[in-house]
């Protein structure tokens, strides 16, 4: 069955109030980071369909632009494991067609104003691809077994043939991303439940959900029961979720979803890393520069009369 060209796309902005211990950028804000995807989402030639939603209560100014360019839905979740299995089981029910692109973002990414118009061309140009990352540098070695798989040596689009250009990047098969993604309508639909069961298998499940998805085992034998000091229900549900991610990669043989990434990176995880700990950039996915995008994101913003806080 060919995939259909997308005609819409729906972004699904999940957010709140609350912040975490991670080390921030000096220009992180959550407001910055709704601005720079409604100015992403301004970039397109279709106005895409944009739901808001809150865990919580959120400063008077940032829901009103909320209200002002799409429709706000209030939850309670409490968590980014809660709100994103809300989100899946509500967006996989509302999905009726297959020309939909439905984009899940969080709230702590800042967009290249060609973020998404990238993004739509990509899924015009890919019909075999089912997932769409525009984080992450880690490319998939497609040669590595499915019960072993491994990342490529060199990260991105680099050194890789079969990257292709769509929109103003290269797109490259992806190991992983996180919980903002792109995916079609149809296979939302079909990979709801496993993408609302994967968070109980606790540690990166991102990275886990991303492999059972493209037929990979996740969870190699000796890391099928998490660590802990004892055997209680969590790990006991963790264990149960992850043996069942293993049996589900290996039964998607014939039918692995496809993944690819952007390069360079066309959104910024606002968070400080330390570079000794995590896998080398490549060339490409350090063009941007971020800091400049935030400066330019805050003067559309005020252009618009939305003040940025911070």
């Amino acid at each position: 069955m060919s995939t259909p060209t997308p005609t819409r796309l729906t972004i699904v902005y999940r957010s709140t109030d609350a912040e975490n211990g991670k080390p921030r950028p000096h220009f992180y804000g959550k407001d910055l980071a709704l601005a720079s995807i409604l100015r992403a989402a301004e970039a397109l030639p279709t106005e895409p369909r944009l739901v808001f939603l809150n865990d919580g209560v959120l400063p008077a100014e940032r829901l009103a632009l909320m209200r002002r360019h799409g429709h706000v839905r209030r939850i309670v979740g409490g968590s980014n494991r809660a709100t994103f299995r809300t989100a899946v089981a509500r967006q996989a029910a509302l999905c009726t067609g297959d020309r939909e692109l439905v984009w899940f973002a969080e709230d702590d990414y800042l967009y290249r104003p060609d973020a998404l118009s990238s993004l739509m061309a990509a899924a015009a140009a890919f019909p075999e691809v089912d997932y769409f990352a525009l984080y992450g540098s880690d490319a998939l070695d497609t040669a590595s077994p499915w019960h072993r798989p491994a990342v490529r040596a060199e990260p991105g689009a680099e050194g890789d043939p079969d990257a292709r250009a769509a929109g103003s990047v290269q797109w490259f098969r992806a190991q992983s991303t996180t919980s903002t993604f792109g995916v079609r309508a149809r296979a939302l639909r079909a990979d709801a439940a496993l993408l609302r069961r994967m968070p109980f298998a606790g540690g990166a499940w991102d990275t886990a959900t991303c492999l059972a998805l493209q037929g990979y085992l996740p969870f190699p034998r000796p890391n099928l029961l998490p660590q802990s000091d004892g055997v209680t229900a969590r790990t006991l549900i963790r264990a149960a979720v992850r043996i069942a991610a293993d049996v589900g990669a290996a039964a998607r043989l014939g039918g692995r979803r496809v993944l690819v990434g952007a390069d360079p990176e066309l959104v910024h995880h606002m968070e400080v890393h330390d570079d000794s700990t995590r896998t080398s950039p490549s060339a490409a996915t350090l063009r941007t520069d971020w800091r400049r995008t935030a400066e330019e994101t805050r003067a559309w913003a005020a252009d618009r009369a939305f003040v940025i806080a911070g």
